[in-house]
């Protein structure tokens, strides 16, 4: 089969155009980066120029001069009189013709408004007067908790100090039900193997749910101490009589 020379001269033809249009581009490259060339060296020789034709001029800073310092003298003395701030402003003055700016020499007291904390508390006394009610007198309280309202979860914590334990179990016991007097006698004793530390176990989440706990709590305690007599006892009546009954068994 021959070849087309037809086909072979239009491919020819074509590699020679895009052989021409690329050196054309490499040629139009190389004339545009010597004119940027010779735009720097230009640019460059003109600063030269300038700079060779100009005055000269400093190129450093002088240091500046010192400052003189003034002769310390002695300090000056100050009046051993103090002078009382006296007010002469009236209440709504200071409230409303000086936005509520505090008495003159309370600057330093003022919480807001104007106010220190014995004006707020005067304030609350009057129109808050259910913040300063005092709890009625439980008739018995110990010395240390008489002058206050008696916190349940305060009086379980002060259980774990030896100073605070016997006050914290006598108030403890005039705050819960009667029903739980004997308990909490048997955990403060130590007896039948409680401690103190049992009576914290009826913590709960309000003081309401914890005073409701510790007649629940000594209800179980009761009905253990009643199952182990009667275990003993189941014990002593299945041991024979000439065995050697178990210590603690009559």
């Amino acid at each position: 089969m021959k070849p087309n020379n037809k086909i072979t001269k239009d491919e020819g033809r074509k590699k020679r155009r895009a052989d021409e249009r690329f050196r054309r581009w490499l040629e139009d490259r190389r004339r545009q980066m010597q004119r940027e060339h010779d735009r720097r060296r230009k640019w460059l020789l003109l600063l030269l120029l300038m700079m060779f034709d100009s005055k000269p001029v400093r190129t450093f800073f002088s240091s500046p001069e010192p400052v003189a310092v003034p002769a310390k003298g002695p300090p000056p003395r100050k009046s051993k009189k103090k002078i009382a701030a006296v007010e002469t402003r009236t209440d709504y003055e200071r409230h409303y013709l000086f936005d509520h700016a505090p008495r003159r020499g309370e600057e330093r007291h003022e919480v807001m408004d104007g106010l220190t904390y014995a004006d707020i508390i005067a304030l609350n006394k009057i129109h808050r007067p259910h913040l300063f009610q005092r709890p009625a007198p439980i008739p018995g309280m110990p010395d240390r908790y008489k002058g206050e309202a008696v916190h349940i979860w305060t009086l379980l914590d002060h259980l774990g100090s030896d100073y605070h334990r016997a006050d914290a179990i006598k108030a403890l016991k005039l705050l819960v039900d009667e029903s739980a007097h004997d308990w909490i006698d048997a955990c403060a004793k130590g007896a039948n193997g409680n401690s103190w530390r049992d009576l914290r176990i009826c913590r709960r989440r309000t003081p309401e749910m914890t005073l409701c706990d510790f007649p629940r709590a000594a209800a179980w305690w009761r009905e253990s101490v009643r199952r182990e007599e009667e275990e003993k006892q189941r014990t002593a009546r299945d041991t024979p009589q000439d065995i050697e009954k178990p210590p603690g068994l009559d």
